[in-house]
């Protein structure tokens, strides 16, 4: 890494109920040990880091950490992909997991610790990473991620998280209890130049293989191959299924019947009634929506 380089750095103070906060100065002293140089700034409302980032390219940096969860990334990475400044993939993006769920960085290998994450930002290596996108023409409105996209019952729980509960433990009792109220819509999905209609939970559109705080929904996606993992799951029989749920976190999901996977490049998915769309694990709107992939669009931090 030139000696140059600056890390724009962003912290979610609220991420991992408070932890980024706390943490954050242990993070500091590292980076200023390993030789790092780093600009700080210090979120205080939701959606202010997509304006930090765009500000940030715009004056020079070309390097930007996010420090909390997949929130904070997920504003990151839509402030590099809406300004106007640069090319994105000249920008390269990191992330401190300091969060509740920190999916990306946990399929990205990126570690906890404050010293061995230092010591991989001063050696400053890094790679193309591909981005989804994610269209809504009932509103016209778009949204970036880098992780996963869901549409349907995942986004149906995060819609009734509480906000302060450990991650994984509310995604899975949120989970459970989704399964007894959610009423799965028959979906209309577009891909690979053929057209599927059915009753489905969710479908799945994944850059990367963790979601919902370590669920492996997609454990063969990958972040290099231009493509994206399209997942669909179908109606679960309770409670006969429940012991298979156990595979959301082995990634042997794909092994059931009521799961199917492709690799595709555009997908078109609207639903009868319209579902909640997540990114990131973020809500971003509802059906109908249009995915699509950039190859290679952003570089990322590598362990």
């Amino acid at each position: 890494m030139p000696r140059t380089t600056v890390w724009f750095t962003i912290i979610n103070p609220a991420a991992g109920g408070g932890r980024a906060a706390n943490r954050w100065p242990v993070l500091a002293r590292e980076l200023s040990r390993a030789g790092v140089a780093f600009d700080a700034v210090t979120t205080q409302h939701a959606g202010q880091a997509v304006v930090l980032a765009r500000e940030a390219v715009a004056s020079g940096h070309r390097h930007l950490l996010a420090v909390g969860g997949d929130g904070i990334l997920h504003e990151t990475v839509n402030g590099v992909m809406t300004q106007a400044a640069v090319e994105p993939s000249q920008v390269c993006i990191g992330a401190a997991p300091l969060g509740s769920g920190n999916d990306w960085a946990r399929g990205r290998g990126l570690p906890h610790s404050p010293r061995t994450l230092a010591r991989c930002l001063a050696a400053g290596r890094s790679a193309p990473h591909d981005v989804g996108v994610l269209d809504f023409p009932a509103t016209g409105t778009r949204s970036h991620f880098i992780n996963v996209a869901g549409a349907g019952f995942d986004a149906y729980v995060l819609e009734r998280l509480p906000a302060r509960a450990p991650r994984r433990l509310a995604y899975v009792l949120g989970l459970l209890d989704g399964l007894r109220s959610f009423r799965a819509p028959r979906f209309e999905i577009r891909a690979g130049g053929g057209e599927v209609g059915a009753r489905l939970l969710l479908a799945l559109l994944a850059v990367g293989p963790y979601c919902g705080g370590g669920m492996r929904i997609a454990p063969r996606a990958s972040a290099v191959d231009g493509r994206l993992d399209l997942v669909t799951v179908g109606p679960v029989r309770l409670p006969w299924d429940l012991p298979k749920l156990r595979r959301l976190f082995d990634g042997r999901l794909l092994e059931e019947d009521f799961v199917s996977h492709s690799l595709e490049t555009t997908v078109e998915v609207d639903s009868d009634p319209p579902v909640p769309v997540e990114a990131d694990g973020q809500l971003v709107g509802r059906t109908p929506v249009r995915a699509d992939v950039l190859p290679g669009a952003l570089l990322a931090l590598e362990p």
